[in-house]
């Protein structure tokens, strides 16, 4: 028996070194971000749409986009449930860096954008994505536009906070170096 394993073991060692396929192409996934902020009444959507992978080439292709209305507001929580009716679609070229696209103005209510990016060349794998937006609030088409965007409160408790923190490392500091300067007299006397 043992014989016959030695005997067998150069016939399952030899033969040809395993290949890969020539005609294998890898495919990069792709993963698309599509956002839209609440909109006042009156004023124009805004879309921001950006598509991203795992490489070092740019994502260039076509992104298909649908503005959808939405029945309620436990079908605008649910990702899977069908639109009632596209009110607003758009293709729109993509060349690697993420693009503002400006939609249509629409009535109060609650919508659902979509997003599909097709790239041109094969390396690349197709993505999609959605999200969920409400047209409300009040506010007249004359008023200002607001170039504040979306800032964060930059005072009140976060800077005391702050100070609190920079007072207390001060303090740190100052004994850590008072204590270093009375072990250096004592050696010394």
């Amino acid at each position: 028996m043992f014989a016959a394993a030695v005997a067998m073991a150069p016939v399952g060692l030899g033969g040809t070194p395993a290949q890969a396929d020539d005609s294998y192409a890898p495919e990069v996934p792709t993963s698309c971000n599509v956002a839209a902020p609440t909109v006042k009444v009156g004023k124009r959507v805004v879309l921001e749409i950006e598509v991203s992978s795992n490489s070092n080439l740019p994502e260039v292709g076509s992104v298909d986009l649908a503005i959808s209305t939405v029945g309620s507001a436990r079908a605008a929580r649910t990702s899977r449930l069908a639109a009632k009716g596209v009110v607003w679609t758009r293709t729109v070229r993509y060349e690697g860096s993420p693009i503002e696209v400006v939609g249509p103005k629409l009535p109060r209510g609650r919508y659902r954008v979509t997003m599909e990016f097709t790239p041109d060349s094969g390396e690349f794998i197709g993505c999609r994505n959605a999200a969920n937006f409400r047209v409300g609030g009040g506010g007249s088409v004359d008023e200002e536009p607001d170039d504040n965007g979306n800032l964060p409160n930059t005072g009140g408790p976060h800077l005391s906070l702050l100070l609190i923190g920079l007072a207390l490392l001060a303090g740190g500091g100052g004994v850590l170096a008072e204590s270093r300067r009375n072990r250096v007299t004592r050696r010394i006397a």
